[in-house]
């Protein structure tokens, strides 16, 4: 079963993200305390733990949570998400991909030792519903 390995945030959009202990999710904002919080429907961003360890073998060294400017690292999804599929995270947080990667030509202003994957394989997601994220919630596709 999918589940999440990190939740991270930063009021900061320049900067690597921190690893939290716990997260609260706000329906229609985004993670309360990022720097991304209420702007659009990009909300927050995921990466599949599967894809940073695939980046960290090529690189040589490890990328730590939130360092590629990742909200949440989840393991167990599968390797493509569609826009409009729903992700159950915890008891009540309910998140809906908007897109994969940037729009093409998009600028992405941070990267982690030269290596950026949310333009190519993060997601970006919608809060529908809030509450708390927390690393080993179960990450479900509904």
């Amino acid at each position: 079963m999918p589940k999440v390995i990190a939740v991270c945030a930063g009021k900061d959009r320049q900067k690597p993200k921190t690893e939290l202990e716990a997260a609260l999710f706000v329906k229609g904002k985004g993670i309360y305390g990022d720097g991304h919080f209420g702007m659009g429907e990009r909300q927050v961003s995921l990466l599949r733990s599967e894809d940073i360890s695939q980046a960290e073998n090529s690189a040589g060294f490890p990328f730590p949570p939130g360092s590629l400017a990742e909200n949440l690292v989840i393991a167990g999804l599968p390797e493509d998400l569609s826009p409009g599929q729903t992700i159950r995270i915890g008891e009540s947080v309910i998140l809906i991909v908007v897109e994969k990667g940037k729009k093409p030509g998009e600028p992405h202003s941070y990267d982690y030792r030269g290596w950026c994957l949310l333009p190519e394989k993060g997601y970006f997601l919608r809060v529908e519903k809030g509450g708390r994220v927390k690393p080993e919630d179960a990450a479900i596709l509904v």
